[in-house]
């Protein structure tokens, strides 16, 4: 049950930061962050089976995240892979309403997602129905957290982390240990309706068989610098490596 954090205009100094927990099956394969061969501006971990990405950003500050959306499960007629669009648009050219027009176009041919892209200027969102029309938005300055699930429905470790992310970037420079920590809790959050399943309570899920595979934190400052960080894990949570890039937004 991956976990997603954007901060958008919500630090003076860092316009954009963003980090999550992708949560997978460990025996599917991917490839550790870098830099992209057939994509060389494009940082981010790959799909191994479809070639897309859970979170990637481009020299020139476009990035894109998706989570999967449990409640439209894959189907036959449903083709196309959810990481595609994350690689499209980080590797692609059009503004991000022309792209969301396009995935509105096409999203019956996805699995459920949600789908949040931009740059440090702007942030959207777009979201499938289980039944109906898409959702999608122009995020406002501040804290959001994102996980598998109705976006109105939130997952109680969603507001979990955005109150704790929103907390740590008022105290002044963001302690990015502090929001690794974080995302790293192995404790389940309070959630006042009992019987609630775990995955919907725990920011890092240490499965055998499934669980958190990667918690990346991406950081865009004023001057268009950018940091990125992936922590890898494998079965039980077990640390697996690191990938650290530091690179300038082209184009300013």
């Amino acid at each position: 049950m991956c976990l997603v954090v954007i901060a958008w205009q919500a630090h003076p100094r860092y316009p954009l930061i963003v980090a999550g927990n992708r949560d997978e099956f460990h025996a599917r394969p991917s490839t550790a962050a870098g830099w992209w061969p057939d994509a060389p501006a494009v940082l981010g971990g790959r799909d191994e089976l479809a070639g897309g990405s859970w979170l990637a950003v481009n020299r020139n500050g476009r990035f894109a995240v998706v989570v999967n959306d449990p409640r439209r499960p894959p189907a036959a007629e449903q083709t196309l892979s959810r990481g595609q669009l994350v690689r499209d648009y980080v590797a692609g050219d059009r503004p991000s309403g022309r792209f969301l027009d396009m995935v509105a176009v096409n999203e019956n041919r996805y699995a459920g997602f949600c789908l949040l892209l931009g740059t440090p200027v702007q942030v959207r969102g777009f979201v499938t129905a289980k039944g109906g029309a898409p959702h999608r938005w122009t995020m406002k300055p501040g804290v959001a957290a994102y996980s598998n699930g109705p976006i109105d429905e939130p997952a109680p470790k969603v507001a979990h982390m955005e109150r704790e992310i929103a907390a740590l970037l008022a105290r002044g420079e963001p302690d990015r240990e502090a929001m690794f920590a974080l995302l790293a809790s192995r404790v389940p959050v309070a959630a006042a309706e009992p019987g609630l399943s775990p995955l919907r309570l725990l920011p890092f899920v240490a499965g055998e068989d499934y669980g958190t595979r990667a918690t990346t934190m991406l950081a865009i400052d004023e001057r268009g610098r950018g940091e990125f960080e992936e922590r890898r894990f494998g079965p039980r949570g077990v640390p697996g490596g690191v990938t650290r890039e530091r690179f300038e937004i082209s184009g300013r």
